[in-house]
């Protein structure tokens, strides 16, 4: 029986080539909306953190996900046309790359809501 992750670098690590490149390029994007943010596992998935969760993502076999919360998404909901989402996941497939500028203007916000406006994980 394979043991969870217990750190983030363990995490990207027991993903395949592909999936540990992509998380890494959205994981840089990540940070960029919030350098002081910490990074830690939650629910097994790594997420940025900063006085509560600004957003968790992942890595799966056909596509990378993004979890902010329903408020960022529903905020985006025109820019992200053309990508499967659900109330709180956002799925960049592996066979496409990943928009670094909506990236990091979904982060930018959901720091923004959270550390100014206090709207927590959902």
């Amino acid at each position: 029986m394979t043991s969870k992750p217990k750190a983030v670098k363990e995490y990207l690590s027991s993903k395949p080539r592909e999936v540990q490149q992509r998380l890494e390029e959205l994981r840089s994007y990540l940070q960029l909306a919030d350098p002081k943010a910490k990074e830690e596992l939650k629910w097994g998935k790594p997420a940025f953190t900063n006085n509560g969760i600004l957003y968790v993502y992942a890595g799966l076999k056909k596509h990378i996900s993004l979890h902010p919360t329903p408020s960022v998404i529903a905020a985006f909901h025109e820019d992200l046309k053309g990508y499967t989402c659900s109330e709180n996941t956002i799925q960049f497939p592996l066979d496409k790359p990943i928009p670094k500028a909506l990236v990091i203007k979904l982060a930018k916000f959901r720091v923004f809501e959270k550390l100014e406006k206090g709207i927590g994980w959902k």
